[in-house]
């Protein structure tokens, strides 16, 4: 009984400690879920740079590849182009300088001379 009447003589000052304690004990929460707010945003920030790392070298590779694909094929259309130019080349060299063979007319073709020959002959110049 004389502690009821004690608290009741001192009610402001319970309610002030009761109050004072609750607010400490809040702020030590608080602080606790502060600090577990933090560490799971280090881990957060870790696994975002570890994925933007892996995207990076993902996107490094793929530029490689498609690098390596273009250097593939600028060296297909350079070896093609001297290609195309030797044929060419030929081909001119064959239309520029024609090559005769000891033969280059057939049976008909050395009578249709002939009398052109004989034709030419046979008029006064």
């Amino acid at each position: 009984m004389p502690i009821l009447l004690v608290l009741w003589k001192f009610k402001y000052w319970v309610a002030i400690a009761i109050l004072s304690f609750l607010w400490l004990g809040q702020i030590a929460y608080t602080n606790h879920l502060s600090g577990k707010i933090q560490d799971a945003e280090s881990r957060c920030q870790a696994k975002i740079q570890k994925i933007e790392q892996q995207h990076l070298k993902a996107l490094a590779e793929k530029q490689n590849a498609i690098n390596q694909v273009s250097a593939d094929y600028e060296k297909a259309k350079s070896e093609q182009r001297v290609q195309v130019e030797t044929v060419t080349r030929e081909v001119q060299k064959i239309i520029d300088r024609p090559v005769y063979q000891q033969h280059c007319f057939d049976a008909s073709g050395v009578s249709a001379i002939n009398s052109l020959i004989t034709s030419d002959s046979s008029e006064p110049p």
